[in-house]
């Protein structure tokens, strides 16, 4: 129940920030990750879970987790432990447009949300 508290947080009540837009930021590599939950959690604050999150962790204590909505992925995220403050180490990227492409990137602590293409 804490999980899918954390991540409506992490979803929904961040700061805002500049969203960060690029031609396209690389999933993190999953090589050495184990799956280690899932659940699904409310992405946009209509009170429903319809997003589907896996979780992953490695050996050195780094998460990782995807967000998928009606069958469409459109984030990932990586927080490494101990791993760097900057946003290559620590982020959210989203595909905005369902085209496959993760063309935005966010900081851990800002808002984001299920994309009006996956819903």
């Amino acid at each position: 129940m804490l999980a899918v508290a954390a991540l409506g947080a992490s979803l929904l009540g961040g700061v805002a920030g500049a969203v960060e837009r690029g031609p396209g930021y690389a999933p993190p590599s999953l090589d050495e990750y184990l799956l280690v939950g899932e659940e699904n959690g409310d992405g946009d604050g209509d009170g429903i879970k319809e997003t589907h999150i896996l979780r992953y962790r490695d050996l050195a204590g780094d998460k990782v987790f995807s967000m998928t909505t009606d069958g469409m992925l459109w984030a990932w995220s990586l927080e490494e432990y101990g791993g760097g403050t900057g946003p290559e180490h620590n982020y959210v990227i989203r595909d905005s447009d369902c085209n496959g492409t993760f063309d935005e990137r966010y900081s851990l602590d800002e808002q984001f949300h299920v994309p009006e293409c996956a819903k």
